[in-house]
């Protein structure tokens, strides 16, 4: 495990960084992407599971919804954060492939625009919130490949880390008005917020741990078959 995580320090550590100052306006741009991810989430499981997406907002302060009709709800309304996990250690998983990764990035900035073009209202703050995310992840998609690196890993490990924030502050604060509550409410037993939030998280830090541990181990792989080549030529 610590080798592992050896190999991702920097990206943890810079996500750690930012956990710590989460509460800071530095980092709130990037709180404020979270939730357009998290609400994308959303939106993908409800066209997935055959529903219809009405509208996508996200606010400053850090809330959003996803208003939709049909799908199969509790794959929905799960998708926010598990669905983000995923997608971050999806990133953390073809970083390996550096073109697969900067293919995946610019894929992740031409749905924030799509999103944001068909789903929030023209010209509104989350309008061009999502312009600009989408922007700024197809810059160092096409143009800076070694930046588009280090973003895309950093991106999937805060990505899965994300469900620990809202399990950490508004679980405890109001805990009917998350993705858990809701769900537990669906469900008609709202003690079951709780740990349907823990599972969501465990998921999430798994997810993690495994996509990084694949990349370490087709590193070792890549290794002792370049270390075998070269023997073999002398």
């Amino acid at each position: 495990m610590l080798n592992t995580l050896k190999q991702f320090w920097p990206a943890i550590v810079c996500a750690i960084v930012a956990l710590v100052f989460w509460d800071t306006p530095y980092v709130k741009p990037f709180r404020v992407f979270m939730v357009l991810i998290h609400e994308m989430g959303h939106a993908a499981a409800t066209l997935a599971t055959g529903g219809e997406v009405l509208e996508v907002r996200i606010n400053w302060d850090e809330s959003g919804h996803a208003q939709s009709r049909g799908g199969i709800f509790p794959i929905i309304a799960s998708a926010g954060y598990v669905g983000s996990a995923f997608l971050g250690a999806f990133f953390i998983y073809v970083s390996s492939w550096p073109l697969l990764q900067r293919i995946l990035l610019a894929g992740i900035g031409f749905l924030s625009i799509g999103m944001a073009v068909r789903y929030t209202p023209f010209g509104s703050i989350d309008f061009l919130f999502g312009l600009a995310s989408g922007f700024m992840l197809l810059v160092p998609a096409v143009l800076l490949p070694r930046v588009a690196r280090w973003v895309a890993t950093w991106v999937g490990v805060m990505l899965c880390l994300y469900s620990l924030y809202d399990f950490r502050t508004d679980l405890w604060q109001y805990a009917e008005r998350t993705d858990a509550g809701i769900l537990a409410r669906h469900w008609d037993a709202p003690v079951l917020a709780y740990p349907i939030a823990l599972v969501w998280a465990l998921i999430s830090i798994y997810a993690m741990y495994r996509s990084m541990k694949s990349v370490v181990r087709r590193g070792r792989t890549r290794d002792a078959r370049d270390n075998a080549v070269s023997e073999g030529e002398v």
